[in-house]
């Protein structure tokens, strides 16, 4: 199972809606997975496979960078897919 974080400036709005687009492409690829929303400050000491998130927030996340998942917009839910889609694909959890 894999564990993603939606990770939006604020932590609310904008990454609850990238947490419910994720979990549908996660369900559309059938991938076992758990999304949770968080700011920057909350995914201190957590354990988690991914981030998604935006562009503008990489400075912000630079320590992770090896888990970071960009999309330009939370609402396009075909972009956020096609981005996991590839990701996925790299980590070996699709074929």
């Amino acid at each position: 199972m894999i564990k993603i974080f939606t990770v939006c400036p604020q932590g609310l709005g904008s990454s609850l809606i990238a947490k419910i687009n994720v979990q549908k492409a996660l369900e559309k690829m059938g991938v076992e997975g758990e999304v949770e929303t968080a700011g920057v400050t909350s995914i201190t000491g957590q354990v988690f496979d991914l981030i998604v998130t935006i562009p503008e927030m990489s400075d912000s996340l630079e320590r992770y960078k090896d888990k970071l998942v960009f999309v330009t917009n939370f609402f396009k839910r075909d972009e956020i897919a096609d981005t996991l889609e590839k990701k996925f694909r790299e980590m070996g959890l699709i074929e």
